[in-house]
């Protein structure tokens, strides 16, 4: 993503990824941090900031085989500075693996 610091002073922000599974039928969090990173800027200046997720994000612990397993389907991620200021959404399929 681009982040462009329209301050008088350099700055640095921290761009936080939230996941979420609405219709997962594993128990878990209603969110989850899923990854993050920082950039910084100088004043004026434009910048870009990519976040990778591990595929770590999606297991789960699977009591039945006792292994960790990723549900596959859709999740919903959610992009901010914080817990509460999260304005980007975007959705993601994730595949049966075996």
């Amino acid at each position: 993503m681009r982040l462009h610091n329209t301050g008088t002073r350099a700055g640095r922000e921290v761009v936080q990824v939230y996941a979420s599974a609405p219709h997962s039928s594993v128990p878990r969090p209603s969110r989850w941090l899923a990854g993050f990173a920082t950039a910084e800027a100088r004043p004026g200046e434009e910048t870009s900031v990519e976040v990778t997720l591990p595929a770590a994000v999606f297991r789960h612990w699977d009591t039945a085989r006792h292994a960790w397993a990723v549900e596959p389907g859709t999740y919903r991620l959610e992009i901010g500075r914080s817990w509460e200021k999260t304005p980007l959404t975007t959705e993601i399929t994730v595949p049966a693996v075996d």
